[in-house]
């Protein structure tokens, strides 16, 4: 008995710590070369770590003191990174998982930019992710993401001199778009999982109905999809029909790809709704980037407005 109790506690301890966000608007922003991240949220069991870099911005509507030309996607404040090392550590109490961050590239980078968010789990590297900053435009923001539990991550950049911002690092079962029940849902259903940042048209999206979530009972104007929140398309009518033959109808709408927010590099989108008995849900499915063709990345990103 006193075994079997002593190996049940060190499984609750192995698991993963509760959900946390970090919006860098908690404290005043900084706007200084000088100051770093440190203790400020270890009171959320996180620790950064930085030598030279990581300092907390005031964004575009606060005045722009750094002349970074951003604003956070999440409250206006960023961390930012122009020091020598472009990279500062995250290091977690407990291993946390589903940890997620949006990062852009800012005024004085150039298309040579990149920025690598690396994942560890007791000192050894489990997962790394990467984002082609160069193929954004400036305030064009993408969200990195990590599906392996994590007790430490890095955020590196890369290219030379290439200043970039972080915001809305956050973690656990709350770490996506929204919250309530866990649906499923479909990106470009029967054309693969790939969308064009850059295109001016329209992503299909499926919300597959079940034996307990019901598809008709959904709030049509709630719905939500991607970074950016973008409704359903006005000129594009929803429709219901059970379109994988499960026995359940699902709904399938159309959202602008420029309002959904989606950029190079993100690997995830999500969309979010309420239902006539205020449930709400949200559901995410994975996504691969690609340029249109006929122009390079590059020059499409700068030319594009937000």
């Amino acid at each position: 008995m006193r075994r079997f109790t002593l190996v049940s506690l060190a499984v609750l301890l192995a698991l993963p710590a509760a959900a946390g966000t970090i919006d860098f608007d908690e404290n005043p922003p900084a706007n200084s070369n000088w100051i770093f991240l440190s203790d400020e949220y270890a009171h959320l069991g996180v620790h950064f770590v930085a030598t030279d870099d990581g300092n907390v911005w005031s964004g575009l509507t606060d005045g722009d003191p750094g002349g970074w030309m951003l604003e956070g996607t999440n409250g206006s404040a960023f961390a930012g990174f122009n020091g020598r090392s472009y990279s500062m550590t995250a290091l977690f109490d407990e291993a946390v998982e589903g940890l997620r961050l949006d990062v852009a590239r800012s005024n004085g980078s150039s298309p040579a930019a990149g920025f690598t968010l690396a994942g560890f789990r007791d000192g050894a590297a489990v997962e790394e992710v990467f984002v082609d900053l160069g193929a954004m435009a400036i305030n064009q923001w993408a969200t990195a993401a990590l599906t392996e539990p994590v007790d430490e991550v890095q955020f590196i950049g890369s290219g030379g001199r290439e200043p970039f911002g972080i915001d809305n690092l956050r973690w656990g079962a709350d770490s996506g778009s929204g919250g309530g029940r866990t649906v499923e849902v479909d990106v470009r259903p029967g054309h693969g999982d790939v969308v064009n940042p850059f295109s001016r048209g329209v992503v299909p999206v499926v919300l597959h109905g079940s034996a307990d979530f019901d598809v008709e009972q959904v709030l049509v104007d709630s719905l939500a999809f991607g970074p950016g929140g973008a409704p359903v398309a006005d000129d594009e009518d929803p429709h219901v029909s059970d379109l994988n033959e499960d026995g359940h109808p699902d709904l399938f709408c159309h959202y602008s790809v420029p309002e959904t927010g989606i950029a190079m590099g993100d690997v995830e989108a999500c969309l979010t709704g309420e239902t006539s008995d205020g449930e709400m849900f949200e559901g995410c499915a994975p996504i691969r980037t690609i340029p249109e063709p006929g122009g390079s990345a590059a020059s499409k990103a700068n030319g594009r407005k937000r």
